[in-house]
């Protein structure tokens, strides 16, 4: 499995919709969470990356999101919460095929890091690329963010 340690901060800067996440069903409310986002994006025909961002945050609260075009948009309906946050030090993964085997994916990813001793802070996140009808080529990029290592000076 590929996977990169990122000691580089990254910045994300989304307009979306969220909720709080009960039972494990991240996927059935992503689901909703991004049909609904899209609704109102389209109808306000607000200008985007048109790259879904489904962010995972404490307490099981979901984050369904996107990037705005141009971050100085004149104004973003309501509806739209904005959400702004940093990765100090994450895990970057894409991960090539079926959205179908991402649970499964994050098993192994989080396993991975337990192994090489990481410990996972908050949040993280699933970035998805523009849809394609072969299954097997879709890529969504996986971000875990991961608790700074404390450096040992002799």
């Amino acid at each position: 499995m590929n996977i990169e340690i990122v000691e580089e901060p990254i910045r994300f800067h989304l307009h979306g919709i969220g909720s709080v996440v009960e039972n494990e069903r991240f996927g059935e409310v992503g689901f909703r969470l991004m049909n609904e986002m899209w609704q109102v994006v389209k109808k306000a025909t607000i200008a985007t990356t048109g790259i879904n961002h489904w962010v995972y945050m404490p307490d099981h609260r979901m984050f369904v999101g996107v990037e705005l075009r141009s971050p100085q948009q004149p104004s973003t309906p309501d509806l739209l919460e904005p959400l702004e946050f940093e990765l100090q030090r994450y895990l970057k993964h894409v991960h090539v095929g079926p959205y179908q085997a991402l649970p499964q994916k994050w098993k192994d990813l989080k396993a991975e890091l337990a192994a090489r001793g990481e410990t996972i802070g908050s949040p993280s996140l699933e970035i998805y690329g523009h849809h394609c009808d072969d299954p097997s080529k879709l890529e969504t990029t996986i971000l875990i963010s991961l608790q700074t290592k404390s450096k040992i000076t002799p």
